[in-house]
Protein backbone atom coordinates (compact mmCIF):
# COMPACT_ATOMS: atom_id res chain seq x y z
CA UNK A 1 0.00 0.00 0.00
CA UNK A 2 1.27 3.69 -1.18
CA UNK A 3 1.04 6.24 1.50
CA UNK A 4 -0.38 9.30 0.32
CA UNK A 5 1.47 12.27 2.04
CA UNK A 6 4.18 12.46 5.05
CA UNK A 7 4.78 15.33 7.59
CA UNK A 8 7.89 16.41 8.99
CA UNK A 9 6.91 17.45 12.81
CA UNK A 10 9.85 20.29 12.69
CA UNK A 11 7.87 23.61 14.29
CA UNK A 12 10.12 22.94 17.70
CA UNK A 13 11.52 26.05 19.13
CA UNK A 14 15.55 24.72 18.71
CA UNK A 15 15.85 25.25 22.73
CA UNK A 16 17.55 21.96 22.83
CA UNK A 17 20.28 22.83 20.27
CA UNK A 18 21.72 25.72 22.67
CA UNK A 19 23.17 29.35 20.68
CA UNK A 20 23.57 27.77 17.67
CA UNK A 21 19.99 26.29 17.50
CA UNK A 22 18.90 30.20 17.96
CA UNK A 23 19.62 30.90 14.52
CA UNK A 24 19.64 27.79 12.74
CA UNK A 25 16.45 25.76 12.31
CA UNK A 26 17.48 22.41 13.69
CA UNK A 27 16.27 20.45 10.56
CA UNK A 28 19.00 22.17 8.59
CA UNK A 29 21.92 21.36 10.70
CA UNK A 30 24.23 19.19 8.64
CA UNK A 31 25.26 15.35 8.59
CA UNK A 32 28.03 16.47 6.85
CA UNK A 33 27.88 17.50 3.39
CA UNK A 34 24.02 17.47 3.86
CA UNK A 35 21.12 18.37 5.93
CA UNK A 36 18.83 16.80 8.62
CA UNK A 37 15.68 18.29 6.23
CA UNK A 38 17.47 17.01 2.66
CA UNK A 39 17.93 13.47 4.02
CA UNK A 40 14.26 13.43 5.50
CA UNK A 41 13.19 14.06 2.55
CA UNK A 42 14.60 11.10 0.53
CA UNK A 43 13.83 8.55 3.72
CA UNK A 44 9.90 9.45 3.04
CA UNK A 45 10.71 9.26 -0.71
CA UNK A 46 12.34 6.07 -0.20
CA UNK A 47 8.95 4.91 1.95
CA UNK A 48 6.80 5.97 -1.19
CA UNK A 49 5.26 8.80 -0.23
CA UNK A 50 3.61 11.01 -2.77
CA UNK A 51 3.17 14.25 -1.19
CA UNK A 52 5.52 15.52 1.50
CA UNK A 53 4.56 18.35 4.07
CA UNK A 54 6.58 20.09 6.59
CA UNK A 55 5.54 22.20 9.45
CA UNK A 56 7.25 25.36 10.56
CA UNK A 57 7.31 28.07 13.17
CA UNK A 58 10.37 29.58 14.39
CA UNK A 59 13.06 30.40 11.93
CA UNK A 60 10.66 29.58 9.10
CA UNK A 61 11.62 32.04 6.82
CA UNK A 62 15.28 30.19 6.66
CA UNK A 63 13.80 26.67 6.11
CA UNK A 64 11.56 28.20 2.97
CA UNK A 65 14.56 29.84 2.13
CA UNK A 66 16.81 26.97 2.09
CA UNK A 67 14.23 24.83 0.09
CA UNK A 68 13.66 27.62 -2.57
CA UNK A 69 17.59 27.63 -3.21
CA UNK A 70 17.91 24.10 -3.07
CA UNK A 71 15.37 23.49 -5.35
CA UNK A 72 13.04 21.50 -2.92
CA UNK A 73 10.08 24.08 -3.13
CA UNK A 74 8.40 21.89 -5.54
CA UNK A 75 8.47 18.72 -3.27
CA UNK A 76 7.64 20.06 -0.23
CA UNK A 77 4.84 22.31 0.93
CA UNK A 78 5.39 24.17 3.93
CA UNK A 79 2.60 24.48 6.90
CA UNK A 80 3.80 27.65 8.96
CA UNK A 81 2.27 27.67 12.25
CA UNK A 82 1.21 30.76 14.11
CA UNK A 83 0.96 29.91 17.18
CA UNK A 84 2.52 26.56 17.52
CA UNK A 85 -0.65 23.81 17.17
CA UNK A 86 1.23 21.03 19.09
CA UNK A 87 1.43 18.08 17.04
CA UNK A 88 -2.10 16.89 17.16
CA UNK A 89 -3.06 20.48 16.25
CA UNK A 90 -0.15 20.10 13.30
CA UNK A 91 -1.46 16.93 11.78
CA UNK A 92 -5.06 18.29 11.89
CA UNK A 93 -3.96 21.62 10.07
CA UNK A 94 -2.81 19.30 7.38
CA UNK A 95 -5.79 17.14 7.16
CA UNK A 96 -8.03 19.68 6.30
CA UNK A 97 -6.10 21.47 3.34
CA UNK A 98 -8.24 21.37 0.39
CA UNK A 99 -6.52 18.67 -1.60
CA UNK A 100 -6.57 16.42 1.57
CA UNK A 101 -10.22 17.13 3.10
CA UNK A 102 -9.01 14.35 5.95
CA UNK A 103 -8.74 11.69 3.23
CA UNK A 104 -5.93 8.93 2.80
CA UNK A 105 -2.88 8.22 4.53
CA UNK A 106 -0.52 9.84 6.66
CA UNK A 107 3.30 9.18 7.46
CA UNK A 108 4.60 10.84 10.85
CA UNK A 109 8.11 11.98 10.47
CA UNK A 110 10.47 13.72 13.04
CA UNK A 111 12.71 16.09 11.67
CA UNK A 112 15.90 15.51 13.98
CA UNK A 113 15.24 11.42 13.93
CA UNK A 114 15.87 8.34 11.85
CA UNK A 115 13.97 4.85 12.42
CA UNK A 116 15.93 2.05 10.13
CA UNK A 117 14.26 -1.37 10.50
CA UNK A 118 13.30 -4.49 8.12
CA UNK A 119 11.23 -4.05 5.30
CA UNK A 120 8.99 -6.45 6.57
CA UNK A 121 7.83 -4.64 9.31
CA UNK A 122 6.74 -1.82 6.53
CA UNK A 123 4.66 -4.29 4.82
CA UNK A 124 3.45 -5.00 8.02
CA UNK A 125 2.10 -1.40 8.85
CA UNK A 126 0.68 -0.42 5.47
CA UNK A 127 -1.43 -3.79 5.92
CA UNK A 128 -2.52 -2.90 9.25
CA UNK A 129 -3.21 0.56 8.43
CA UNK A 130 -6.54 0.49 6.64
CA UNK A 131 -8.44 -1.30 9.57
CA UNK A 132 -6.97 1.41 12.29
CA UNK A 133 -6.44 4.43 13.27
CA UNK A 134 -2.91 4.58 13.36
CA UNK A 135 -0.02 2.30 13.63
CA UNK A 136 3.27 3.30 15.42
CA UNK A 137 6.22 1.74 15.06
CA UNK A 138 7.65 0.98 18.41
CA UNK A 139 11.34 0.65 19.68
CA UNK A 140 12.15 -1.74 22.87
CA UNK A 141 14.75 0.35 25.08
CA UNK A 142 17.31 -0.28 27.81
CA UNK A 143 15.13 -0.46 31.06
CA UNK A 144 16.72 2.78 32.60
CA UNK A 145 16.17 5.09 29.61
CA UNK A 146 13.78 7.38 30.73
CA UNK A 147 11.26 7.50 27.55
CA UNK A 148 7.56 6.97 28.32
CA UNK A 149 6.67 3.18 28.33
CA UNK A 150 3.80 2.06 25.80
CA UNK A 151 1.76 -0.77 27.11
CA UNK A 152 0.55 -3.06 24.39
CA UNK A 153 -2.18 -5.94 24.11
CA UNK A 154 -2.17 -7.84 21.32
CA UNK A 155 0.06 -5.20 19.18
CA UNK A 156 -2.65 -2.67 20.28
CA UNK A 157 -1.82 0.05 22.47
CA UNK A 158 -3.90 0.30 25.65
CA UNK A 159 -1.66 3.16 27.99
CA UNK A 160 1.38 5.13 27.73
CA UNK A 161 2.85 5.46 31.31
CA UNK A 162 6.34 6.73 33.24
CA UNK A 163 8.46 3.23 33.12
CA UNK A 164 8.95 2.33 37.02
CA UNK A 165 9.93 -1.20 36.66
CA UNK A 166 13.86 -0.94 36.00
CA UNK A 167 14.06 -5.08 36.07
CA UNK A 168 12.89 -5.40 32.06
CA UNK A 169 13.23 -3.36 28.84
CA UNK A 170 10.44 -1.94 27.67
CA UNK A 171 8.55 -0.60 24.18
CA UNK A 172 8.52 3.40 23.82
CA UNK A 173 7.35 4.88 20.65
CA UNK A 174 9.91 5.89 17.95
CA UNK A 175 7.89 9.19 17.02
CA UNK A 176 7.79 7.28 13.27
CA UNK A 177 4.15 6.07 12.58
CA UNK A 178 1.24 6.29 9.52
CA UNK A 179 -1.97 7.84 10.15
CA UNK A 180 -5.19 6.85 8.59
CA UNK A 181 -6.98 10.35 8.20
CA UNK A 182 -10.44 8.78 6.50
CA UNK A 183 -13.08 9.60 9.47
CA UNK A 184 -10.88 11.53 11.54
CA UNK A 185 -12.97 14.04 13.87
CA UNK A 186 -11.72 17.44 13.03
CA UNK A 187 -10.37 19.35 15.53
CA UNK A 188 -9.08 23.20 15.23
CA UNK A 189 -6.39 24.81 17.01
CA UNK A 190 -3.78 23.70 19.33
CA UNK A 191 -4.38 19.73 20.33
CA UNK A 192 -2.18 16.79 21.15
CA UNK A 193 -1.32 13.70 19.24
CA UNK A 194 -2.76 11.44 21.73
CA UNK A 195 -5.76 12.93 22.02
CA UNK A 196 -6.98 14.05 19.19
CA UNK A 197 -5.64 11.53 16.36
CA UNK A 198 -4.44 8.22 17.99
CA UNK A 199 -6.72 8.43 20.86
CA UNK A 200 -6.27 4.64 21.94
CA UNK A 201 -8.99 5.01 24.39
CA UNK A 202 -11.22 5.60 22.01
CA UNK A 203 -9.92 3.89 19.16
CA UNK A 204 -7.27 1.17 17.50
CA UNK A 205 -4.02 2.43 17.54
CA UNK A 206 -1.52 -0.56 16.62
CA UNK A 207 2.11 -1.08 17.35
CA UNK A 208 4.50 -2.74 14.76
CA UNK A 209 8.12 -3.21 17.08
CA UNK A 210 11.42 -4.25 14.90
CA UNK A 211 12.69 -6.82 16.35
CA UNK A 212 15.78 -5.33 15.16
CA UNK A 213 16.84 -1.32 14.42
CA UNK A 214 18.96 1.35 13.92
CA UNK A 215 17.50 4.56 15.58
CA UNK A 216 19.54 7.91 15.00
CA UNK A 217 18.30 10.66 17.32
CA UNK A 218 19.57 14.20 16.91
CA UNK A 219 17.56 16.16 18.59
CA UNK A 220 19.64 17.80 21.36
CA UNK A 221 23.12 19.55 21.31
CA UNK A 222 25.05 16.80 23.11
CA UNK A 223 23.08 14.34 21.20
CA UNK A 224 23.92 15.27 18.27
CA UNK A 225 27.65 15.70 19.13
CA UNK A 226 27.96 12.01 20.16
CA UNK A 227 26.01 10.87 16.71
CA UNK A 228 28.08 12.82 14.64
CA UNK A 229 31.31 11.58 15.71
CA UNK A 230 30.06 8.17 15.67
CA UNK A 231 29.63 8.84 12.34
CA UNK A 232 32.47 9.71 11.47
CA UNK A 233 34.16 6.22 12.68
CA UNK A 234 34.75 4.07 9.02
CA UNK A 235 33.16 1.44 10.76
CA UNK A 236 29.74 2.77 10.47
CA UNK A 237 29.70 2.59 6.98
CA UNK A 238 28.22 -0.33 7.06
CA UNK A 239 25.50 0.64 9.02
CA UNK A 240 21.77 1.49 7.66
CA UNK A 241 22.51 4.75 8.64
CA UNK A 242 26.16 4.84 6.51
CA UNK A 243 24.92 3.35 3.68
CA UNK A 244 21.83 6.15 3.66
CA UNK A 245 24.15 8.77 3.94
CA UNK A 246 26.72 7.58 1.36
CA UNK A 247 23.81 6.47 -0.90
CA UNK A 248 22.51 10.57 -0.81
CA UNK A 249 25.70 11.72 -0.80
CA UNK A 250 26.16 13.26 2.41
CA UNK A 251 29.95 12.00 2.25
CA UNK A 252 31.95 12.62 -0.83
CA UNK A 253 33.60 9.03 -1.13
CA UNK A 254 37.06 9.80 -0.01
CA UNK A 255 38.76 8.16 3.31
CA UNK A 256 38.76 12.18 4.39
CA UNK A 257 35.33 12.99 4.05
CA UNK A 258 34.95 13.42 7.13
CA UNK A 259 34.47 16.33 8.31
CA UNK A 260 37.09 17.45 10.99
CA UNK A 261 34.54 18.18 14.59
CA UNK A 262 36.14 18.18 18.06
CA UNK A 263 34.46 18.03 21.06
CA UNK A 264 35.27 22.01 21.35
CA UNK A 265 33.24 22.65 18.41
CA UNK A 266 29.99 22.49 20.41
CA UNK A 267 29.56 23.55 23.90
CA UNK A 268 27.52 20.57 25.14
CA UNK A 269 26.04 23.54 27.45
CA UNK A 270 25.23 25.23 24.41
CA UNK A 271 27.24 28.32 24.82
CA UNK A 272 29.60 27.16 21.62
CA UNK A 273 29.83 27.56 17.99
CA UNK A 274 30.98 25.47 15.16
CA UNK A 275 34.58 26.48 14.22
CA UNK A 276 35.75 26.77 10.90
CA UNK A 277 36.27 23.96 8.92
CA UNK A 278 34.16 21.63 10.82
CA UNK A 279 31.01 20.15 9.92
CA UNK A 280 29.03 22.83 7.24
CA UNK A 281 31.50 25.40 7.18
CA UNK A 282 30.42 28.13 5.16
CA UNK A 283 26.65 28.28 5.52
CA UNK A 284 27.16 27.72 9.35
CA UNK A 285 30.06 30.12 10.22
CA UNK A 286 28.25 32.76 7.95
CA UNK A 287 25.48 32.85 10.47
CA UNK A 288 28.18 34.26 13.03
Amino acid sequence: MQIDYALILSAGLGTRMGEIGKVIPKVLWPIYFKTLLELQIKYCEELGVKKIYINTHFLHNEIETFLKQHNLIDRVTVLHEDPLLDSGGAIHNLANRPEVQYKGTLLLVNGDQFLFFDKKYWAKATEKISNCRAVLFGIKVDKEAAYNETVLKSERLVEIKKNTDKNRDYVTYSGLGILNLNGLTPVAGISRFFETVANFKNEDVQFVTPDSFEYWDFGTAEIYARNIFKLSDASQRKTEMGRFLQKYMAFDGKENSFLNLSLQSIDLEGKGRFEKGSLAGKELIQKF
